[in-house]
């Protein structure tokens, strides 16, 4: 109420002053001097308090220059035109001041107003660019909850329907916001009479669902449109550092997993280089103790497949730390199967065939990744095999093709891929758990996986389909040597 009457009150004082001074000094000021002063009440007036306190100044200052200053003074009466003109001019300077006076300060209200959100975002967003993002999110949030009242994130797909403090008909706002992407809920055109707005946390452009949702303000009060958008711009903000932070988890969860699979890859190349030396001793020895004992080549025989499996794990290693570099030369299929073959112990009842023709083509390719290709791609048909297992090489255009076949139980089609991905054993087919002749699971999961990554680091590639065997084939494709050994 106080500020409504002040106005009144300066303009009446105003009045008092110039009415005063008109008076007290008649020699000095004349009737126009004086209709002059009785002005600036109405500009005081107008501007200090708009349209009333300018009108009341005018009609004051009026009635004053009339009953003091006028003949007959002390009285009312008007005799001349011009008397009557200087009311009429009173009264428009203080319409037209008080008009302009009430824009201005409209506006400087509002350079105000704007001025204080445009510092609200400064501040938020460099409270929000604080590192943790995490922390700078929690901070963000317990400031803005200290301005406008309680705010919290949700995810759009995900609503906490068993939250107490949200109504059925708040989570049929949210959901609605998350979809549409509008600001909807208490203080909007989209369901008013809920209890929370939300906002979103992402531009309309983006598939986020991240909502934020504030409560209503504890004073009852309905947020206008100004609020709203202001709101809403906060809200994207706090959805960046809501980003941030998820782009920093997602960091540190690849990083974990990169040590993680260092850790291993260091461990498995270790592990195996450890064990090849006593295990070249001991198949040494078992070498010398084959020909007169039958226990002694069973042993002979593990001691070669856990050879292999060391072998397995040093390739790995080397495939993962990019530290495989093949030696390309020319390759004479007849003595690569050959020795890949004489590595191999058949077990018995299984029947090993090959056929390389004599005058195949040479392959372009490195000799010890092929040998060790070849010898995975043999032992794996062995183990699986049931009576026959065959090898077929022949030329195609512009490829070798060397096709190993067995008479085991075959690959289901939609396998074919995965049997060549690290440690991938299939339930129930050829390759279930490496599964030996004996029933015996003596596989590692790698052997196929090495072949892949060796054929594919010397220009080949491997894949599987099924055999004429009525099994698996697994069938590896060689470029041919074009004269540019090394």
């Amino acid at each position: 109420m106080r500020f409504r009457v002040l106005p009144y009150l300066e303009a009446l004082v105003g009045l008092v002053v110039v009415t005063w001074l008109a008076t007290a000094h008649p020699a000095v000021l004349d009737l126009a001097s004086a209709a002059l002063l009785f002005l600036l009440p109405v500009l005081l007036g107008a501007t200090r308090g708009g349209v009333g306190p300018g009108l009341f100044a005018a009609l004051g200052g009026a009635a004053a220059y009339n009953f003091f200053l006028i003949e007959p003074r002390f009285t009312f009466q008007v005799h001349r035109l011009d008397n009557l003109v200087s009311v009429f001019v009173l009264v428009a300077v203080a319409l037209v001041t008080s008009r302009l006076a009430t824009r201005l300060t409209a506006r400087e209200a509002e350079a105000r107003e704007q001025a204080r959100l445009s510092a609200e975002v400064a501040e938020l967003s460099a409270l929000l660019a604080g590192s943790p993002a995490s922390s700078a999110l929690e901070q963000g949030l317990a400031a803005l909850s200290a301005r406008y009242g309680a705010i919290r994130l949700l995810d759009g797909t995900h609503l906490p329907e068993g939250d107490a403090a949200f109504s059925p008909l708040d989570l049929s706002a949210a959901a609605w916001s998350a979809h549409n992407g509008d600001t909807t809920g208490h203080g909007t055109e989209v369901m008013p009479a809920a209890d929370w707005t939300y906002l979103r946390l992402a531009p309309k452009n983006r598939t986020d669902s991240g909502i934020a949702a504030l409560a209503r303000p504890v004073d009852g009060a309905t947020r206008g449109q100004v609020e709203l958008e202001h709101l809403a711009e906060l809200a994207l903000l706090l959805g960046q550092c809501r980003d941030r932070d998820q782009l920093e988890n997602e960091r540190s969860e690849r990083e974990r997993l990169k040590q993680a699979d260092e850790l291993r890859r260091t461990f498995l190349a270790s592990l195996a280089h450890d064990f090849r030396t006593p295990l070249t001793v001991l198949s040494g020895r078992l070498s010398e103790l084959a020909p007169t004992s039958e226990a002694a080549r069973d042993a002979l025989g593990a001691a070669r497949r856990l050879e292999r499996l060391m072998a397995d794990l040093i390739g790995a290693a080397r495939l993962e730390s990019g530290a495989l570099a093949p030696v390309v030369d020319s390759i004479d299929l007849t003595d690569a199967v050959a020795a890949a073959c004489a590595a191999l112990a058949v077990p018995p009842g299984i029947s090993l065939a090959r056929a390389v023709p004599a005058d195949l083509p040479f392959a372009a390719g490195d000799p010890v990744l092929l040998h060790h290709v070849l010898v995975n791609l043999l032992d794996n048909a062995l183990r699986h095999a049931r009576h026959r297992v065959s090898l077929k090489a022949e030329a195609a255009p512009d490829r070798i093709l060397v096709h190993i076949d067995d008479d085991g139980p075959g690959i289901p089609k939609a396998e074919r891929e995965r049997i060549f991905q690290r440690f991938q054993r299939l339930d129930g087919s050829d390759r279930d758990s490496d599964r030996g002749a004996d029933g015996t699971s003596s596989g590692s999961g790698l052997g196929l996986a090495i072949v892949r990554g060796f054929a594919e680091a010397m220009g080949m590639t491997a894949a599987a389909s099924s055999s004429p065997l009525g099994g698996a084939r697994l069938t590896l494709s060689l470029p041919p040597f074009r004269g540019t050994a090394r």
